[in-house]
């Protein structure tokens, strides 16, 4: 009698099976929303750019960060395999519906000073951080966890970037002292 055959499986395929990992098409699926996520930053980095309150200083600040969530898309399309991104121009009713979904309620015709502007973009840069965030969890395909990772950690520097902006004179604001000082609060 012969022994059984035994099927050895490596430790991130047991993890996999465990977490109820993606298969392929779920990833390519998951990329494909945060391809929409990062169009969506595009289009409100150019409202921002143009919108009347805002000055020429944040104005040129609105604009180099919608280039690189611009370059964020054309990466995500290329991991995708789609071709580059079709940006077209959102108007406001549907950018409001489309932040709705990641619970941000705005009216953008009522924004009326630079400081709602930068206030909605944190709230935006939060939400890609949060997404980001959640596809790490989720990602298993190496190129696609990282570039994820990278991305997330750009998202994080926006933020900065933009608090900044709102508070120049005060860099405490800036930075959680709980998180410096390792009490995470």
């Amino acid at each position: 009698m012969s022994a059984p055959s035994v099927i050895t499986r490596s430790r991130r395929e047991l993890v996999a099976d465990f977490l109820g990992a993606l298969s392929p098409a779920q990833e390519r699926r998951l990329l494909l929303e945060l391809l929409s996520t990062e169009l969506l930053a595009v289009q409100l980095y150019e409202m921002a750019a143009t919108a009347g309150p805002v000055s020429p200083a944040g104005q040129e600040l609105a604009r180099r960060l919608g280039l690189q969530e611009r370059a964020h898309a054309a990466a995500l399309a290329r991991l995708a395999k789609q071709p580059a991104p079709a940006e077209p121009a959102l108007s406001p009713l549907a950018a409001e519906k489309a932040l709705a979904t990641h619970g941000i309620t705005v009216t953008l015709s009522v924004l009326r000073s630079e400081r709602q502007w930068f206030t909605l973009l944190e709230e935006l840069e939060r939400v890609l951080e949060g997404v980001y965030f959640q596809a790490l969890g989720r990602l298993t395909i190496r190129p696609h966890a990282a570039l994820a990772a990278r991305i997330m950690a750009t998202e994080a520097q926006h933020s900065t970037l933009l608090f900044s902006f709102r508070n120049p004179q005060d860099i405490q604001l800036d930075v959680a002292e709980g998180q410096i000082k390792g009490r995470g609060d």
